[in-house]
C-alpha cells in the first residue's frame, strides 16, 4: 500500500508540478519541520516532540525529492536510516503479554548436561525425548539454551566431526540460506543465497516475495548447469529445501542440525556482511533498488573485497607492488576498491 502511494505520489508530481516539484516538496517540509517546532514551544520539550507520523512524513519526503532533503533542519541522513530500522522492527516484533516460564531446577540443567557429554552425537530433540520417558517435559528450545550455556563455560566439547566433514569435502562444498530484506513501508523480500565455501563466491542470488519450493528448485536447477559436476549442498531445515530430491541434479543435500547455525557459519557470516555493509545504509523503498544495491554488493564481494578465510586476497587478483595506485567507488563512495593500474 505504501510502495503504491508512494508511486503514486511520484506520478502526480511529475505530470502536474513536472518543474516545480523539488520546490512544492521543499515547502512542504519546511511547514512539517515547522509544525514541530511549535510543538516544542507549546509544550516546553525539547526532546521526543515528534510524532511517529512526522517520522514517516519525512522519510517519505526524503524519498520522493533529494533537494528537499539538502533543506531539513531538524534531522540528518542518518536518523533517516535510523529511523527506517526502528520502524522494520517494531513492525515484526510483537510484544507477548504472557508471563515468563519458570527457571529450569538446577538438577534438570546437570541431568541435560550429562546426557549431552554421555551422548555427543545427541540434539536437542534427541534429549528432549529421553526427558519425556523419565517423565519431564523441557521444550527442545530450551534445552539448546542450558547446552550453549554449557558449552560457553566449556563443560561441552565439540566432537570435531563437522569439521573433519568439511576439511575432507572442501572443493565442492556449497551452502545455500533464505534471508529476508524489510522494507520502509513494511514490505518483506526473501534473498536466496548459494555460497561456494572454498573461494567465498556469491554463485546465485535471487530475489523473491514467495519463497515457495518451486522457486528454489528452478535456481537449483540453473546453479547446477552452472557449475557441471558432483557437489555437497549444505541448508537448513526450512521446508523449501528439505522437500527436493538433490539426486536428480548431482547434488547431495547436507541438512543442517536443528537450532545449528554455526554448521552453517560461513553463509551466516554472508548474511552479516551483507546487512552492515550495504543494505543497512539504505532506505529501502522497492524491490528493484534492492536489486541493485545487491548487484553492486555481491560485484564488490567476489572481485574485489578481501576474504580473511582465503588469505585475504579476493579470488582471480595478482599481488602487484608496480603501477600507480588508484581507487573506484562502490555502492556511491559506500566503499572504495584500491587496485594498481597497469599503465
Amino acid at each position: 500500500m505504501f510502495n503504491f502511494l508512494t508511486l503514486l505520489l511520484q506520478s502526480i508530481f511529475k505530470i502536474v508540478f513536472s518543474n516545480r516539484k523539488d520546490l512544492l516538496f521543499t515547502l512542504m517540509t519546511l511547514k512539517k519541520e515547522n509544525q514541530v517546532y511549535k510543538r516544542q514551544i507549546n509544550s516546553k520539550k525539547v526532546h521526543n516532540s515528534m510524532k511517529r507520523s512526522d517520522r514517516l512524513f519525512l522519510a517519505l519526503i526524503s524519498r520522493l525529492s533529494r533537494r528537499a532533503v539538502n533543506h531539513m533542519t531538524l534531522v540528518k541522513p542518518s536518523t533517516l536510516l535510523d529511523w527506517q530500522r526502528r520502524f522494520i522492527k517494531n513492525y515484526w516484533t510483537y510484544k507477548h503479554g504472557k508471563p515468563g516460564r519458570k527457571p529450569v531446577p538446577k538438577g534438570i540443567k546437570e541431568l541435560i548436561l550429562q546426557m549431552k557429554q554421555d551422548n555427543s552425537l545427541w540434539g536437542c530433540h534427541r534429549i528432549a525425548d529421553e526427558l519425556k520417558k523419565l517423565g519431564i517435559e523441557l521444550n527442545p528450545t530450551t534445552i539448546n539454551r542450558i547446552i550453549q550455556e554449557y558449552r560457553k563455560k566449556g563443560m561441552i566439547q565439540p566432537t570435531g566431526s563437522w569439521r573433519k566433514f568439511l576439511k575432507s569435502h572442501w572443493d565442492s562444498l556449497y551452502a545455500m540460506y533464505f534471508m529476508t530484506i524489510d522494507t520502509l513501508f513494511g514490505k518483506r523480500f526473501y534473498l536466496l543465497i548459494i555460497l561456494e565455501l572454498r573461494s567465498r563466491r556469491i554463485i546465485r542470488f535471487d530475489l523473491t516475495e514467495n519463497p515457495c519450493r518451486e522457486f528454489v528448485k528452478q535456481r537449483i536447477i540453473l546453479f547446477s548447469e552452472d557449475i557441471p559436476g558432483k557437489k555437497i549442498l549444505i541448508h537448513d531445515n526450512a521446508a523449501q529445501f528439505t522437500s527436493i530430491d538433490y539426486s536428480w541434479f548431482d547434488i547431495k543435500g547436507i541438512n543442517i542440525s536443528p537450532y545449528a547455525p554455526n554448521m552453517n557459519a560461513f553463509i551466516e557470516r554472508l548474511n552479516g556482511s551483507i546487512r552492515r555493509e550495504s543494505l543497512d545504509h539504505f532506505l529501502l523503498v522497492s524491490e528493484k533498488q534492492i536489486r541493485k544495491i545487491l548487484k553492486s554488493y555481491v560485484d564488490y564481494y567476489n572481485n574485489q573485497r578481501p576474504h580473511q578465510g582465503v588469505g585475504k586476497i579476493p579470488t582471480g587478483n595478482q599481488l602487484s607492488g608496480f603501477g600507480k595506485i588508484r581507487k573506484e567507488s562502490v555502492l556511491g563512495g559506500l566503499h572504495y576498491n584500491y587496485y594498481r593500474s597497469s599503465a
